[in-house]
């Protein structure tokens, strides 16, 4: 899925980097899909190229059971590129903010050479443990808010809910797991 919602595509960045759309989301939101990708298996996780979390209303229910920190949901419908209703089914979920969670010794960072406090890419993530204690269950990473984690309790979730499309990798924590 390459598209973002009809109207406000301006505002696709605030989706993939955990900044609220709030009421500048319309009412009655839309997606198309392309010609060139005019089908889509509908799954609990639709992938797409604008790094945001879409989800259907079970994905959504399974982050919502675990998940306290500020989220927004922000539903749509999703139209073929005959523009014909394909599914109803479907939120942009958008943590808000980042959060602090990375061992910045033990992590392989690549840094901006004109502002050494930005990230250009991570090679390899290594959580700080400390930082970890407090770490809601769906986040961005500090620095890095188009890349999410998710806890232990929301993966058990959406294994116990069967979701078969979702890749996991697991995270080192510093200090040796």
């Amino acid at each position: 899925m390459d598209n973002f919602v009809e109207g406000i595509n301006p505002l696709a960045h605030r989706a993939s980097s955990g900044v609220r759309i709030g009421v500048e989301y319309p009412k009655e939101a839309k997606i198309f899909m392309n010609r060139e990708n005019p089908g889509i298996k509908l799954s609990p996780l639709l992938g797409n190229s604008r790094n945001v979390l879409v989800g259907s209303n079970e994905f959504k229910a399974a982050i919502e059971k675990h998940c306290k920190n500020e989220i927004e949901y922000l539903p749509f419908t999703l139209y073929d590129h005959r523009k014909r209703v394909h599914s109803r089914d479907y939120f942009i979920i958008n943590p808000i903010g980042t959060f602090d969670c990375l061992d910045r010794k033990e992590s392989v960072i690549e840094w901006d050479d004109e502002d050494p406090e930005e990230i250009i890419g991570i090679d390899k993530i290594v959580l700080d443990r400390k930082k970890m204690k407090d770490a809601p269950q769906c986040f961005r990473i500090d620095k890095a808010p188009t890349s999410y984690v998710l806890g232990l309790e929301v993966a058990r979730e959406f294994k116990a809910r069967s979701f078969k499309n979702i890749w996991w990798t697991e995270l080192p924590l510093s200090g040796g797991q």
